[in-house]
């Protein structure tokens, strides 16, 4: 896992670059390839892999092509549920039971005052 302290928007930007490049190599593709396949420019890729900004559509088409656009929606988290639905859904309740009564005695002895004892 990438660690720097602190985070700026360059180490970042430079992190991603580094990471995009290496994941093409990986896939053993050429930069002319890979940004035709990907639907961008060339040269938006060189500047992506470099470490400078890019538009966020083009970065979203290399995610695509990668098959990690999942990935970057996976990052917020989703608020159509509210968090009490989300630990309804993630636990199992037990079955609630009706109170019993309390059981009569068995024996046939009389009632008597406690007095009377």
């Amino acid at each position: 896992m990438y660690k720097t302290s602190p985070l700026t928007e360059k180490s970042v930007l430079e992190e991603i670059g580094n990471r995009v490049r290496a994941h093409r190599i990986a896939l053993n593709l050429s930069r002319d390839v890979f940004a035709a396949q990907a639907g961008v420019g060339k040269n938006t890729l060189v500047r992506l892999e470099t470490g400078l900004s890019v538009n966020l559509s083009h970065f979203i088409k290399v995610l695509l092509q990668f098959g990690l656009a999942e990935s970057l929606i996976n990052i917020f988290p989703d608020y159509n549920q509210s968090p009490m639905m989300l630990l309804r859904e993630s636990q199992e309740f037990p079955k609630r039971k009706r109170a019993s009564r309390p059981k009569k005695s068995s024996a046939n002895t009389p009632w008597v005052w406690k007095e009377d004892e």
